[in-house]
């Protein structure tokens, strides 16, 4: 099938119920450090229409991306697990910008044990100001 690109299942993780949380994503393996776990590719939103957003559910689950040549204070949608990560004070990984490839990229920082949660810091620059 010439053309066509078939999703690659992500054999790292999956999708769970996380106690009091809601959804989360855990380990299916040990993940080292350094580690990409997801390269979530996103969708690009104008300056412009994020306050629109930002009064909606999705202002939970978009990204800051600054420093791209579409402009300054653009949101960035994930099409991916990255988005179910919940937070940690102690995360177990974290979320770059990869411009390059207009990816959200989540990496490991410490050893993650199968059946260990995945977690990010919400404290991170990749979100916007909290709604007021």
């Amino acid at each position: 099938m010439r053309g066509r690109i078939l999703p690659i299942p992500n054999h790292l993780v999956e999708i769970r119920s996380s106690p009091g949380r809601g959804r989360g994503v855990f380990a299916r393996e040990a993940i080292a450090p350094g580690t990409v776990i997801e390269a979530a590719p996103v969708i690009i939103l104008p300056a412009a229409e994020c306050p629109a957003l930002d009064r909606t559910v999705i202002y939970d689950y978009y990204f800051h991306w600054d420093g791209d040549p579409d402009g300054e204070g653009c949101g960035a949608l994930a099409l991916g697990l990255v988005t179910l990560c919940n937070h940690s004070n102690r995360p177990s990984a974290r979320v770059d910008r990869n411009h390059a490839q207009r990816t959200l990229d989540l990496i490991a920082i410490s050893p993650i044990a199968p059946g260990e949660e995945v977690t990010i810091d919400y404290g991170c620059v990749l979100w916007f100001e909290p709604r007021e």
